[in-house]
């Protein structure tokens, strides 16, 4: 395979892998979004992964009606989300992207690419060798 053709295939391989690396969960990672509601009694974190990570209510919200109670729980989750969200720069409401997806689509995109760059080695050294010929 021609040299260039052989760079291109290293370079997508290593984005395919970087994709790859960046689905594993990171235990370690301090990205959180922190809310809360009713003054402060009810508390949320929600981790890098969008999960809640923890929910803190101060007992005086258990004398609240539950409908009441519930409505302050969303509020709280919604806000450490918001926060969450304002801490990933690029990432739109929709939700973050799936690089697992992303990282499997581009392992298709470097397959393709790199059976094309063959096809087009082969092609020039065959055009080569039959200049070569005459």
């Amino acid at each position: 395979m021609h040299e260039n053709g052989q760079r291109i295939g290293e370079m997508l391989a290593e984005v395919v892998q970087a994709l790859g690396r960046t689905a594993e969960p990171r235990e370690d990672s301090t990205l959180r979004g922190d809310g809360e509601a009713a003054d402060g009694q009810v508390r949320v974190v929600a981790g890098q992964d969008g999960r809640l990570r923890e929910l803190r209510l101060d007992p005086r919200v258990m004398r609240m009606a539950s409908e009441d109670l519930a409505r302050e729980i969303l509020v709280a989750v919604n806000a450490a989300l918001d926060d969450l969200r304002a801490d990933m720069p690029g990432l739109e409401a929709a939700g973050p992207a799936d690089p697992r997806g992303l990282a499997e689509s581009l392992g298709g995109v470097h397959a393709d690419v790199m059976r094309q760059l063959d096809e087009f080695a082969d092609g020039v050294e065959l055009v080569v060798r039959r200049l070569e010929e005459r």
